[in-house]
């Protein structure tokens, strides 16, 4: 195995582990910063995503692209999108760009893919791709036609604002795709809405160059256990009083699906959102179910095969009624982590409910934040009594051992070894200077030496001692 300089390894999964003792494994949930786009008077409605911002490195400006299920004029054929700006992350403007009528004015934010006809898509999912060299495709996104039959279309920019529709064929998908873009692979993935075993389910399409798609091939789905435990957690959710109801509710329909799925690349690691959904009852008018949402986490090394993280609690779960919060009943979870220095900021659509109930409120839904720390979906935790973890053998790129820990209250040490287990002379443990602080970049050091051995010393392995310490990822760089 190589260890790339400056890749993070996580502790998704064990695939890289070799022996652990004494550590807890430790999910972890990012915190919750309430909502960052509210209601949009240009548009007249209530916004979604199902994208991330992007940073646009020569505007200096983080861009985002709404949507707004209703008015239903806003969404499907006539598709128009919100089109928003922030140099934080936090603040956000709504430049008046006059591209579109709506309400008659343009004076107004929204943006548009033309698709001919008078008709428009809007931007269901953008990214920036730095190394394209044609500058007028440097934004890529996807959207969706509903005819003849609803499927996946594709568009390009120079800034985020003016979009050319790709004559490439479409790719057919239920109403709910996603969309990201591997810069170290440069490799596009995007997921489709398919049938799958127990309803909503989502099929992966990946391309290298924007034009060329790979075949949809189902990778994440509902399962027996979810099933199992959609039960409960549907009879926890009618019982708890400080929670949104459903306005309907038939006990023999309860059940779960995958509303969407997100796959984005993190680190050394693929990552999952699966907003699941958990249905309560079919509507009056017999078009769907009434439900909510919690996003799970889910990792894999191939995009094909994904471990649940949490034993599949909420990543991000449900607010309380009565903080003013919109994610107290849908919530569609995060296209991809936005890394801001030490944080990871996720960017998701919440909603105050499915179906009206009477004297809703009609801020029905807002883009919400939550942030977590970097690499910190998942810790080793050791108590006073420590423990240790040790990786399979590695060769590396890089120079220096890099630690993302929290040893406050405690400490942690390395030491590394041969392929066959053995210390190596001078980076014995005994020789680790102890890391004792909190943070997310502290470098290793055995005695005054920082540096590792020269790669020609072959496989190593990193063997990590930890008391009353918290370990989140290691890197080499």
């Amino acid at each position: 195995m190589l260890l790339p300089a400056g890749q993070r390894q996580l502790f998704l999964d064990y695939d890289d582990v070799a022996h652990r003792e004494n550590l807890r494994r430790v999910f972890h949930q990012p915190q919750k910063r309430g909502a960052v786009i509210r209601r949009e008077p240009a548009l007249g409605g209530n916004p979604e995503i199902r994208c991330a911002p992007v940073w646009d490195p020569e505007a200096q400006l983080w861009k985002l692209w709404t949507i707004c299920i209703t008015p239903e004029e806003l969404h499907g054929i006539a598709g128009l999108s919100g089109y928003h700006e922030s140099r934080d992350g936090l603040h956000w403007h709504q430049p008046i760009l006059r591209q579109a009528e709506y309400l008659d004015t343009r004076e107004n934010n929204l943006v548009y893919i033309p698709m001919g006809d008078g008709c428009t898509a809007e931007i269901l999912g953008a990214v920036y791709d730095r190394s394209d060299p044609d500058p007028s495709r440097r934004y890529k996104a996807m959207s969706f036609t509903m005819a003849p039959e609803l499927a996946i279309l594709f568009a390009t920019s120079p800034d985020g604002i003016h979009w050319t529709r790709l004559d490439i064929p479409t790719i057919a998908s239920g109403d709910e795709p996603n969309f990201s873009f591997d810069e170290q692979d440069h490799l596009f993935i995007a997921t489709v809405k398919v049938p799958g075993p127990f309803g909503r389910s989502h099929a992966l399409t990946v391309s290298e160059d924007f034009e060329h798609w790979s075949e949809p091939e189902l990778v994440f789905h509902a399962d027996e256990q979810d099933q199992e435990e959609a039960r409960q957690i549907i009879a926890d959710r009618l019982a708890n009083p400080s929670l949104q109801q459903p306005v309907f509710n038939h006990p023999e329909e309860h059940a779960v699906d995958v509303y969407n799925f997100a796959i984005s690349r993190y680190e050394s690691r693929y990552i999952g959102f699966a907003s699941m959904f958990y249905h309560t009852g079919r509507a009056w008018n017999d078009r769907n179910h009434d439900g909510f949402h919690h996003v799970q986490l889910a990792c894999s090394r191939d995009m094909r095969s994904w471990r649940r993280l949490g034993e599949r609690a909420p990543f991000i779960g449900p607010s309380p009624l009565g903080g003013g919060a919109y994610d107290t009943m849908q919530i569609l979870g995060p296209s991809f982590p936005v890394v801001r220095g030490d944080q990871l900021w996720f960017y998701y659509s919440g909603i105050r409910h499915r179906w009206q109930p009477p004297r809703a409120n009609p801020e029905r839904a807002a883009i919400c934040l939550a942030t977590l720390r970097r690499d910190g979906f998942v810790s080793l935790d050791a108590d006073a009594d420590g423990g240790s973890v040790t990786t399979v053998p590695f060769r590396w790129q890089g120079e220096q051992l890099f630690l993302n820990a929290d040893a406050a209250e405690g400490e942690i040490s390395c030491e590394l070894l041969d392929a066959a287990g053995q210390p190596l002379a001078g980076f014995e443990r005994h020789n680790s200077i102890p890391v004792t602080a909190d943070g997310v970049c502290q470098v290793v050091r055995w005695g005054s030496e920082e540096r590792l051995p020269a790669v020609s010393a072959g496989p190593i392995q990193l063997r990590i001692w930890l008391r009353n310490a918290r370990l989140y990822s290691y890197w080499l760089a």
